[in-house]
């Protein structure tokens, strides 16, 4: 049996935003960032939800001001607030679901990070088409991943812990399976 191969650290953090992604609370956009130093530690990571002990948008609605909610903080705000050093943030790499809107792209790069990494598209981030340009004055490499590459990389964790030694070893063969137009 041939060994299937490891994830890149790249793919390794795209699963672990989306992994976090799933704690969100805003149904807008259920999204999280997660970022890693340059030894490629994750040092901080955070999803999008309410200020702890206040309702969030999935149990009471959104807080729309100028079609935007501002019920919860980003996921962006809260890996930042989240994370225990920021010093440790310089030249390292943000991963975030969806496209960041300005104010959220302009924290994370004021700490000197130097890519910045995005898992599809969000149809309505504040500011959102000035980021490219943020990115380039500061001199940070900004990267779009399609959500379909992620879904292939889930697909190779899958198949690498079902090999040997995997959590998955005794299972049948897991497939993803998605659907055209869903």
């Amino acid at each position: 049996m041939e060994k299937p191969p490891r994830l890149t650290v790249d793919e390794y953090f795209d699963l672990i935003a989306l992994i976090f992604a799933c704690r969100g609370t805003c149904d807008r956009l259920r999204t999280a960032t997660v970022i890693r130093d340059t030894d490629n530690i994750l040092i901080a990571g955070g999803y999008n939800g309410a200020l702890s002990g206040l309702s969030h948008c999935d149990d009471i609605g959104h807080l729309m001001v100028d079609n935007h909610c501002i019920r919860t903080n980003h996921g962006e705000e809260n890996a930042l607030l989240n994370c225990l050093d920021l010093s440790r943030i310089k030249n390292g790499v943000a991963t975030i679901i969806g496209n960041p809107c300005y104010p959220c792209a302009r924290k994370v790069l004021s700490k000197n990070i130097k890519r910045l990494r995005y898992i599809g598209t969000y149809h309505n981030p504040f500011g959102g088409d000035h980021v490219k340009e943020l990115c380039d004055q500061k001199g940070v490499i900004m990267e779009f991943i399609d959500v379909s590459e992620v879904l292939k990389t889930l697909e190779k964790a899958i198949n690498f812990l079902q090999g040997p030694g995997g959590a998955f070893r005794n299972l049948p063969k897991i497939m993803i399976k998605f659907e055209e137009g869903k």
